[in-house]
């Protein structure tokens, strides 16, 4: 079995963070960098008696959404195909459960107009 010293989690599988914690050494260092769309179940005594450092990162500064709104301003950029889904205002419900569940979707968007 590995003994791992460090651990960067930038796949976001709610399976994977049990057998992070199978493989990490003592005092090892965590990273999740990824994006969870669902609640992933911990073990607060596996991460207490390892000893283990979990550090949660967004990844983005101020600077960087600057950039980029600055990039889809000057309409260089074709935001279409990441637009998978549109919903009315009515039907909220359904498109927070179609962007929860994460099947075959990249933005879901609410059309208020």
């Amino acid at each position: 079995m590995p003994d791992v010293d460090a651990f960067i989690d930038a796949a976001g599988a709610p399976a994977l963070f049990d057998d992070v914690m199978r493989i990490v050494k003592p005092q090892a260092r965590v990273s999740i960098i990824a994006v969870y769309k669902q609640d992933v179940p911990v073990s607060l005594g596996q991460i207490m008696s390892k000893e283990v450092q979990i550090r949660g990162a967004s990844g983005y500064t101020h600077e960087d959404f600057a950039r980029v709104v600055g990039h889809l301003s000057s309409r260089h950029a074709s935001l279409a195909g990441l637009v998978t889904q549109v919903y009315k205002l009515d039907e909220i419900g359904a498109a927070f459960d179609k962007a929860i569940g994460a099947q075959g979707t990249v933005k879901v968007l609410i059309d208020l107009s």
